[in-house]
């Protein structure tokens, strides 16, 4: 039996979170460290405007498993993501979000797929802190543009994952520069180099500060735009 810890990079990208980075950060390391896991938290400031990167900096001081970095340009998640995984050192890669931290429970949910499975595809039960519209929007994104267009057989798209890094480094995976769809692009990209996927349910908790970005009518435009030139461009020829 191996005995050696479950070794994890968390990428967190961050772009004027101020409101939301010490707690998002102290909520993560509780939960790393609680399940007995070599870990390290990745946080990029994608140029933010706010004090983020400021307070992004002294965390790292504070503590020795936080590292970061800073994006001298926007450019965008799935930028901060790529930034986030050429500087991530651990076996396995998990995208967190600031606005969602991870709790010990949701975290249980993932590491029994680890060391078994290539891609760890979270699944929400409820969009928390959607509107109705944002809901509708994710609702034809998931579940009907994304199969018809795509077919990876994956039910949410757009939530925490976790990857083997290696294939980041044997160019198995490429992550685009999109704001949101860089995570259906690895998906898909998974899917067809027959990469083990694997659905697990996840809890999406409220939003302290702000408002989600996803829920943004120019983000959710971008996405759907991002979905339709990714598949006019993936078939042609």
């Amino acid at each position: 039996m191996n005995d050696q810890p479950i070794s994890i990079s968390v990428v967190m990208p961050a772009y004027n979170e101020e409101m939301s980075i010490v707690d998002a950060v102290k909520q993560n390391i509780e939960t790393f460290s609680s399940q007995n896991l070599d870990y390290e938290i990745v946080i990029i400031d994608d140029n933010s405007t706010d004090r983020s990167w400021e307070i992004i900096k002294e965390l790292a001081e504070k503590y020795p498993e936080v590292f970061c970095y800073h994006h001298e340009k926007n450019l965008g998640p799935g930028g901060a993501f790529q930034t986030g995984v050429t500087k991530a050192k651990k076996e396995y890669i998990i995208f967190v979000p600031f606005d969602n931290p991870l709790t010990i429970d949701d975290l249980k949910s993932y590491i029994p797929r680890l060391g078994i499975c290539d891609v760890v595809v979270g699944v929400r039960a409820e969009r928390v802190g959607y509107n109705f519209f944002a809901k509708v929007a994710s609702f034809l994104y998931n579940r009907i543009m994304i199969p018809l267009l795509f077919n990876i057989g994956v039910s949410d798209v757009n939530w925490i994952q976790v990857y083997r890094r290696h294939y980041f480094e044997d160019g198995t995976l490429n992550i685009g520069k999109t704001k949101i769809f860089f995570l259906v692009e690895l998906l898909i990209q998974a899917r067809r180099n027959n990469l083990i996927i694997v659905e697990i349910p996840s809890a999406m908790n409220r939003r302290l500060y702000g408002i989600p970005t996803c829920t943004r009518f120019s983000v959710m435009w971008a996405t759907f735009w991002d979905a339709i030139k990714f598949f006019i461009k993936s078939n042609k020829g």
